[in-house]
């Protein structure tokens, strides 16, 4: 019987995980929802809102496409940590662990797919 809980396929694991919380992220960005259209009003970012959810969409892109790993994940922990310094400037750190655990994540992703 084959052995399915590998090092290789942990890391597609953490990969949809990662990947279905940003889509649904960047899909919500993108269409402008109501919760993002009103946290992006109150820091003063709303003409961002759509290019925020394009490149967490193309993060999730290069993150899924194994040759790509690697800018995939340098790109959703650049788009996470600024998010971390969003939540700690304007919104008194309500909110930091999400986006420190998925720009973690996206490494862990990483590293158990390469391994």
């Amino acid at each position: 019987m084959s052995n399915y809980l590998t090092l290789r396929n942990t890391g597609w694991l953490v990969t949809a995980l990662v990947s279905f919380m940003l889509i649904f992220s960047g899909f919500n960005k993108v269409i402008g929802s109501e919760e993002m259209v009103r946290n992006f009003t109150s820091i003063n970012l709303l003409p961002y809102l759509a290019l925020v959810g394009i490149a967490e969409l193309l993060s999730v892109g290069l993150l899924i496409y194994s040759r790509t790993t690697l800018y995939g994940s340098i790109l959703i922990t650049s788009i996470m940590s600024a998010a971390a310094v969003i939540h700690l400037s304007y919104m008194g750190g309500s909110g930091i662990l999400m986006p420190i655990m998925i720009g973690v994540f996206s490494w862990v992703a990483y590293y158990l797919r390469n391994k």
